[in-house]
């Protein structure tokens, strides 16, 4: 290859819009170009000779410089989207692609890896898939997000002979503070009761708003009605206190019904059906009580 060939071919490197990281078989950093110091934030002199997973999330990249060198010298090619680590600490995301780097005589020497910042794209799935499965008004799951983690749990408890349980809430005679306040009031008072069911559950388990003033809670490992009736009393309690929203006093409760997997129903259909039939049967019994 004659000299202008190779400036010419080191130019093109160096200006590429995409970052381009070049390390040794050991993940050392060897080279790299403009678009990787934007990228970045290190100059090329503060890279140089670095371990190239200094460009990675630490509890990402105990496995992946052994994993990417390995996949280029079996495959020829490696491509994924992973966390990478700015010099100031931002955190982003990257699409990489690394290839080969051969000597003369065909031995592998290296990997060069390119490198697209893709932050803003999966910052904005991200805030799709919220809008999705996240009630925008009281920021918990929604319907589609419970359906699709009960849905799981089936298969899940099918195998694993385990049971599960749904509790059906519904705020008692909420129309009237709607009718009363004002739909923005109302709002407030939701909030503050998804707030309030929510801090009387574990974190292994879901409140899910799925309509107007009906919620409803997956417990999972749930075992024994004692035990599920201390939790729904735990939450009618919780309710009970009185609300403070927007310098009123409201005094609320809620009803509630439960239904047991696989007892009750071996679908998320009928297990759904059973504890909003039992959450009425509790509602047509009295205020803050709740129905197996």
């Amino acid at each position: 290859m004659d000299a202008e060939t190779v400036k010419q071919r080191a130019k093109a490197f160096d200006y590429l819009f995409d970052a381009v990281v070049v390390t040794d078989t050991n993940g050392v950093i060897v080279d790299w170009n403009a678009g990787s110091e934007a990228l970045y934030g290190y100059t090329k002199a503060e890279a140089l000779g670095q371990a190239v997973s200094i460009l990675h999330v630490p509890e990402d990249s105990a496995q992946l410089t052994a994993r990417v060198i390995d996949a280029v010298a079996r495959e020829g090619k490696w491509t994924g989207e992973i966390r990478m680590l700015r010099k100031d600490g931002y955190i982003g995301w990257v699409e990489s692609m690394c290839v080969p780097i051969f000597d003369d005589d065909g031995t592998m020497i290296g990997a060069l890896g390119i490198n697209r910042d893709i932050s803003d794209r999966k910052a904005e799935q991200a805030r799709l898939s919220h809008l999705a499965h996240y009630d925008q008004l009281t920021s918990i799951p929604n319907r589609y997000l419970l359906l699709d983690r009960v849905s799981h749990l089936i298969e899940q408890s099918k195998r694993s002979e385990k049971s599960f349980t749904l509790l059906f809430i519904d705020l008692d005679k909420f129309k009237s503070i709607n009718d009363t306040h004002g739909h923005g009031f109302g709002d407030l008072v939701l909030r503050e009761f998804a707030a309030r069911i929510k801090s009387c559950i574990r974190a292994s388990d879901t409140v899910a708003r799925i309509g107007g003033d009906e919620f409803v809670i997956l417990l999972e490992d749930a075992s024994g009605k004692a035990n599920v009736g201390k939790i729904a009393q735990a939450l009618i309690d919780a309710v009970d206190k009185p609300f403070h929203i927007a310098g009123q006093q409201l005094q609320m409760s809620c009803s509630i019904g439960v239904a047991n997997y696989p007892d009750d129903g071996c679908s998320t259909d009928e297990l759904l059906a059973v504890a909003d039939k039992a959450m009425y049967r509790a509602k047509g019994k009295s205020c803050s009580s709740y129905e197996f």
